[in-house]
C-alpha cells in the first residue's frame, strides 16, 4: 500500500467523501495544535526554571500527555496517508490480482493490530478512570488517546479497503461492455 506518487494523499473513491475530507483536515489541525502546545509547555518549563528559578510541577506530565495524543493521532494520519509500514519488497514484484491480495493481507494485519490496540487501550483507560497523576491530571485523559487513535486508524483502513474492493470490482468488470440496469450493451469501437 504505497502512497500515490502524484500527491501527498491519495483521495480516491470513498476517501474523497466530504466527511473524510473534513476528518482529515481536523486531524491535521489537531496534530499542528498538539505540536504547538507541546512547544509552549516545554518552553514554559524552561523559562520558569532558568529565568524565574521556579520549577513547574506539571509541565512534564502535560507534555507527555500531549505527546501520547499526538502519537496516536499520528498513527491514524499515517494509515490515512498510506505511509505506514508495508511489505514493499514483495509489492514491487507483484501486479494485478496478486498485488491486490498482498494489499488486502497487509490491511488485515494492520486491522488486527489496530483492533488489539483499541481493545487494550480501552481496558487501560478503564484502569485509569480512578487514578490521578501527581500533578492532579486524570490518567484516563492520556490513556484515551490509544483507543481514539486506533479507532481513527481503523476508520481510514476501512475506507482504503472499500476503495480496494471498488477497484477490484472495476478491474473484474468485462472490458468492452457497459453494465446498465442488468442489460449489457456493446460499446462502439
Amino acid at each position: 500500500m504505497k502512497p500515490d506518487p502524484q500527491s501527498r494523499v491519495s483521495r480516491d473513491g470513498i476517501n474523497n467523501t466530504a466527511a473524510l475530507r473534513v476528518l482529515a483536515n481536523v486531524e491535521d489541525m489537531l496534530i499542528a495544535v498538539l505540536v504547538f502546545a507541546i512547544f509552549c509547555v516545554v518552553l514554559a518549563g524552561i523559562l520558569s526554571r532558568f529565568v524565574f528559578h521556579v520549577s513547574l510541577s506539571w509541565n512534564i506530565e502535560v507534555s507527555v500527555t500531549l505527546m501520547i495524543w499526538m502519537t496516536f493521532i499520528g498513527i491514524a494520519v499515517g494509515v490515512r496517508d498510506k505511509v505506514h509500514v508495508a511489505f514493499e519488497l514483495f509489492e514491487d514484484k507483484l501486479s494485478g490480482r496478486w498485488l491486490m491480495l498482498a494489499s488486502l493481507f497487509q490491511m488485515l494485519l494492520m486491522g488486527f493490530l489496530l483492533v488489539a490496540l483499541a481493545w487494550g487501550g480501552w481496558q487501560f483507560m478503564q484502569l485509569g478512570l480512578d487514578q490521578m497523576t501527581p500533578s492532579g491530571i486524570p490518567q484516563w485523559i492520556s490513556f484515551t488517546a490509544i483507543p481514539a487513535g486506533s479507532a481513527l486508524g481503523l476508520l481510514h483502513l476501512a475506507a482504503h479497503a472499500w476503495d480496494l474492493a471498488a477497484r477490484a470490482g472495476l478491474d473484474a468488470a468485462p472490458q468492452g461492455h457497459n453494465q446498465n440496469h442488468g442489460h449489457t450493451e456493446t460499446r462502439a469501437q
